[in-house]
């Protein structure tokens, strides 16, 4: 089984491969991305931009082209990070994925 920081970042690593998706952005501080932060700085990694708070939400914010639908695209998202995550064994409650920019 990998660690969570690990399935973070596969799961990132797929979201940004979603057609339609052109950004990534850090979602909302929270405490759990505070220990990340921490951890990535210690081991030299750069900082995900997802996180999964307490209650197993994992948060997802994007930017997309505005060619495909922003729906579609967070759709594909949603269901691209439920894979990834299953395939890593990292249990969620819930993915929520924003639009922050659409094109």
């Amino acid at each position: 089984m990998t660690t969570t920081d690990e399935a973070l970042a596969a799961i990132e690593t797929a979201v940004t491969e979603v057609s339609g998706v052109t950004d990534l952005y850090r979602s909302r501080p929270l405490v759990a991305s505070a220990v990340q932060a921490v951890r990535s700085i210690a081991t030299n990694a750069g900082p995900l931009r997802i996180v999964v708070d307490d209650e197993g939400v994992l948060r997802v914010v994007i930017g997309t082209d505005g060619f495909r639908p922003a729906p579609e695209v967070a759709r594909a998202v949603h269901d691209v990070a439920l894979a990834t995550a299953a395939a890593h064994g990292l249990a969620l409650s819930r993915v929520d994925v924003r639009v922050a920019r659409v094109g």
